[in-house]
Formats: structure tokens, C-alpha cells, sequence
């Protein structure tokens, strides 16, 4: 099953058309979110914890990478966020993304599993945060599979953004996996972009940069 991903959210300008999407075309996407843009959304989690889309943490408020967080920071960031996620009646979260798929072991980890949490990360980068990634590229990009994380298959974590452009991203994608004959729905545990050990950064375990860049803008995820 494909899983549909956002990070950032939510926000007040992407966040209610990309729920009106979904809800339209029938899918559940799995939401990474802020805790302070969830304590400043309320209405927008609600309306996803409704519509049964997974809603899960990603950080608190500085997108700032594990590998530059202390421990003790790694953990304020977390609680505070897991704290608003309860406040707002989200189900109890099962897994979390890092900012921009930056895993520091063994601390990420060994916080993550103080909470009951596992860590994951993407096999599919839209590559969407960047200005040179419009949507209409990214859908050739997928098309023709020109970059080696861009692979869409049967079970592939998706990686997106509450940006504008990821509305025409979505219905694009949506199209894709119709024609193709796969299922979609919320991310669950134990899924195929599940870190099992070691350090990330952006989401990979190789060294190389995302998006087939050679050097590396500002980058977020």
C-alpha cells in the first residue's frame, strides 16, 4: 500500500485544499506536523483526526536537524510536541519523522522508543520544497523515473509538503496511482521507510544528496 506523506503542516494557506483533495478523491494521507503550527491550527487537525488521516510528530518549532540537537533539546522538542498532539485528541502517535529525515543514533532512536514511537523516513522524494521542482516536473520525474528517488511502487512512502504546489502534486499522484491499480492509506509501523539503526541525513544512509543535487541549497522536509 502507497502511503501519502506530508511534513510542515499545517498551515492556513495549503493545508484545508489538500484535506478538500483527499476528502474528494476518497484517500487518507498521513500528516507530519509542527506541534506550534498544530497549537495555532486546532481546527486543522481536528478536521484531520475526523476525515481518519494519520496524524503524526515531525517537530516542534525549529526544524532543527537530530545531529545538531542535544539530547536533553531532543527531548524538550518531542514531549512538547506529543503534549499538543494529546491536547487536541489525536490518537496516540506511532511513529515520527525527523526534520529533513536527520537521524542522530543511538539518540533518536532511544528517545523515539521512550515514547512508544519509530522513526521513518521516505522512498519516494518529491523534492518539492524546492523552487526548481514544480509540479509539473515532479510528475515527469515519476513518469520517466528519472531520479532514483523518485521510484513510485506498490508500497512506496511518498514524501510531500503542505505547499501550494502540492495540490496539483496530489491529484497528479492520485491519477498515477489509479491508473497503476495501487492502493493508497495512512502510514502505519514497520513500513518500508522505517529506520532500523544507524545515522540518516535527509533520509538516506549513502551519503548522497537528494533530488540528484550535486551541491545542496536549503532544504526542508
Amino acid at each position: 500500500m502507497i502511503a501519502l506523506t506530508f511534513d510542515d503542516g499545517p498551515n492556513d494557506t495549503a493545508t484545508a485544499p489538500l484535506l478538500d483533495l483527499l476528502a474528494a478523491r476518497g484517500v487518507r494521507a498521513t500528516f507530519f506536523v509542527f506541534g506550534s503550527r498544530a497549537a495555532e491550527h486546532p481546527e486543522l487537525i481536528v478536521r484531520m483526526v475526523a476525515a481518519g488521516h494519520g496524524v503524526q510528530p515531525h517537530c516542534w518549532k525549529s526544524h532543527a536537524s537530530h545531529h545538531e540537537l542535544s539530547r536533553p533539546a531532543l527531548e524538550e522538542d518531542i514531549a512538547r510536541t506529543l503534549d499538543v498532539l494529546q491536547e487536541l485528541g489525536c490518537p496516540t502517535p506511532t511513529i515520527w519523522r525527523p526534520p529533513n529525515g536527520d537521524i542522530k543514533d543511538p539518540d533518536s532512536y532511544e528517545v523515539a522508543a521512550a515514547h512508544g514511537l519509530e522513526l521513518v523516513v521516505w522512498t519516494l522524494q518529491t523534492c518539492d520544497w524546492s523552487d526548481d521542482h514544480g509540479a509539473d516536473r515532479i510528475l515527469d520525474d515519476i513518469d520517466h523515473e528519472t531520479r532514483e528517488d523518485a521510484l513510485l511502487r506498490p508500497d512506496s512512502v511518498v514524501l510531500m509538503h503542505d505547499k501550494t504546489k502540492a495540490e496539483r502534486l496530489l491529484a497528479g499522484l492520485l491519477d498515477r496511482i489509479a491508473a497503476r491499480g495501487y492502493e493508497v492509506g495512512p502510514l502505519a509501523a514497520g513500513n518500508p521507510a522505517t529506520a532500523r539503526g544507524g545515522d540518516y541525513t535527509f533520509g538516506r544512509q549513502d551519503g548522497k544528496l537528494p533530488c540528484g543535487l550535486v551541491d545542496l541549497p536549503a532544504i526542508a522536509s
